[in-house]
């Protein structure tokens, strides 16, 4: 089958999908459902692959410390590894550095920022690149980038009955999210709470529905990810009146050592970029051998990071907790600082599990008898640190809880949560995220106080299927077409570009005998990715009731006002 054979055939059934599903649909609430299903299990599928392909590579890389030393294995892995990955960000996606958290607020803030097919299958594979050849990174943030772009492809390709396109890509984040930590309800508040700050009907249904079948999908293919309550040998936490100091006391450390950790993260990227500039394929691979030689020194057990957090949680004890900090904490900047895929969230659980670790080390030598201590706070520590460095108390306190599945938790995760956001942001305001933005020149709006209203698309509202008219058609024929059709206008294409358009006017008050000499040419267009309120105020001065909607030179839709009406009565 052709290539153009296929397109038409994709274009039929999404046509068909628009037509019979979406506009026939006596109960639009399951038509969202199955949207929603499909993206949150493409989430789910994604994350499980990244799992897999890690796995995969770390085992190769331990098979080969049998054949060499691990001091040569790992840093030549590393560098060979990291350039793999530098060239891929290079030559084929430049979106895809550090976690794609960025890059997704900066997308649903309607900056300019691919997510497309091409961003979600790199990011997926220079990630499982990154972290299979031992770099501290975690794959949350990958996920919520692969999550999003998924979406938006779903979006491009026209199956969707969500008129907001902004609610769809925060949907598949968040799925990616959910599917990554197993955390469903973790995955809707980063939503809401991070990427969209908004609370509406909409965005809550859609973004719960996807971050629903994200958890359902992964757990049903055997991602467990930082399941912690799936040991059974795990104690649950103990929580005392004695302890609430300390759950301040850990709030205030975790909160400064975020501000250092949020300035090294962005003094490192910053000197990546003067010292090395563009060349990400040097960039990584660096940071590639820098930490594979580290890793190669340390003991076995530093060889998987997540194992290491459950080493600690499991108490082993001052020495070992030092290590994993300075360890974590050093190799996260210098990665991160590079450039490479990987997300600071699983990084940031295992410092902040340290953190608590420490303060809880200091309780007990206040209280000798409160030995249940070090492993309270160190996973409390785990949800300070988190919200420290992205600043989001409640998804940081949330998702603690859903993988430790501990009520006895939700009061320490609290205070101590809340205390870091607020030495975080008196002392240094603004998450990691935000600033790395800034880096770039893109500064997001502090406070979201636009409407829906603002920040629809023409294309989230636009009529797909238009009837048009060809430039060479005869005066009867578009008679025909207009008696036959209740529309007021169309648009008319020669060689499938538009060159003007057609109304009931013009076929009675213009002479000629083909739809080209009566038709009004050098139509007004409107690219898809504008916002509606410009199409608005375009309607209003030039006194007209429809814009044709443009990819180029190249129909690809119409809004209308009955368009927009339709999409402002659906906020």
């Amino acid at each position: 089958m052709t290539t153009a054979a296929k397109t038409d055939k994709l274009n039929r059934l999404l046509h068909w999908y628009h037509s019979k599903l979406i506009r026939k649909a006596r109960n639009k609430k399951l038509v969202a459902l199955f949207e929603a299903s499909i993206i949150g299990s493409v989430a789910a599928v994604c994350a499980y692959t990244f799992v897999v392909g890690v796995a995969l590579l770390t085992s190769f890389r331990t098979y080969l410390t049998t054949i060499m030393p691990a001091v040569v294995v790992f840093p030549l892995v590393g560098l060979i590894g990291g350039a793999i990955c530098g060239v891929i960000i290079h030559f084929i996606a430049p979106e895809i550095t550090g976690s794609g958290i960025p890059q997704v607020k900066a997308a649903l803030n309607k900056i300019p920022m691919k997510l497309d097919l091409r961003v979600a299958l790199s990011k997926l594979v220079a990630g499982i690149v990154a972290l299979g050849i031992g770099l501290p990174l975690g794959r949350e943030g990958p996920t919520v980038q692969v999550g999003a772009a998924a979406a938006a492809v779903l979006d491009r390709l026209g199956m969707r009955s969500f008129r907001n396109r902004r609610q769809l890509i925060a949907a598949g984040a968040g799925a990616g999210l959910a599917a990554a930590f197993n955390a469903p309800l973790a995955g809707l508040i980063f939503v809401l709470e991070e990427l969209l700050r908004e609370i509406s009907g909409a965005t809550v249904t859609i973004a719960l529905l996807a971050c629903f079948f994200a958890g359902i999908v992964s757990r049903w293919m055997g991602n467990h990810s930082l399941d912690l309550h799936a040991n059974t040998e795990f104690p649950k936490a103990i929580f005392t009146g004695q302890d609430i100091p300390f759950c301040f006391l850990l709030g205030i450390i975790a909160g400064l050592v975020g501000i250092v950790f949020n300035r090294g993260v962005l003094a490192g990227t910053k000197l990546n970029r003067k010292v090395f500039g563009k060349h990400f394929g040097l960039r990584v691979a660096l940071a590639g051998f820098i930490c594979g030689l580290v890793i190669a020194l340390l003991p076995d057990s530093f060889r998987d990071f997540a194992g290491v957090r459950q080493l600690l949680l499991e108490g082993r004890g001052l020495h070992f907790a030092i290590v994993v900090f300075l360890a974590n904490f050093v190799l996260t900047l210098i990665a991160y600082g590079s450039g490479a895929p990987g997300g600071l969230f699983a990084p940031a659980l295992t410092i902040g599990a340290a953190i608590g670790y420490f303060v809880g080390y200091g309780e007990t030598l206040i209280y000798p008898l409160a030995t249940h201590a070090r492993m309270t706070l160190a996973l409390a520590g785990m949800g300070a640190f988190f919200c420290a460095v992205a600043r989001v108390p409640v998804t940081a306190a949330v998702i603690v809880f859903e993988i430790t599945a501990d009520f006895n938790l939700l009061l320490p995760l609290m205070i101590s949560s809340i205390t870091a956001y607020f030495i975080g942001e008196s002392v240094f305001p603004g998450s990691v995220y935000d600033r790395l933005l800034e880096i770039d020149d893109i500064h997001l709006p502090e406070n979201s106080e636009s409407t829906p209203l603002d920040l629809l698309t023409v294309g989230e509202c636009m009529q797909h299927q238009v009837i048009s008219l060809d430039a060479a058609m005869t005066r009867d024929e578009a008679a025909d077409y207009v008696k036959k059709y209740s529309h007021k206008g169309f648009p008319v294409l020669r060689e499938n570009q538009l060159v003007g358009i057609l109304t009931k006017n013009d076929l009675v008050e213009r002479t000629g005998a083909t739809v080209a000499e009566i038709m009004t040419p050098d139509p007004i267009s409107i690219d898809r990715d504008s916002l509606l309120v410009k199409a608005i105020s375009i309607m209003d001065a030039k006194e007209i009731n429809r814009i044709p909607v443009t990819a180029g030179t190249h129909l690809i839709g119409i809004i209308t006002r009955a368009d927009i009406i339709r999409a402002l009565s659906e906020l």
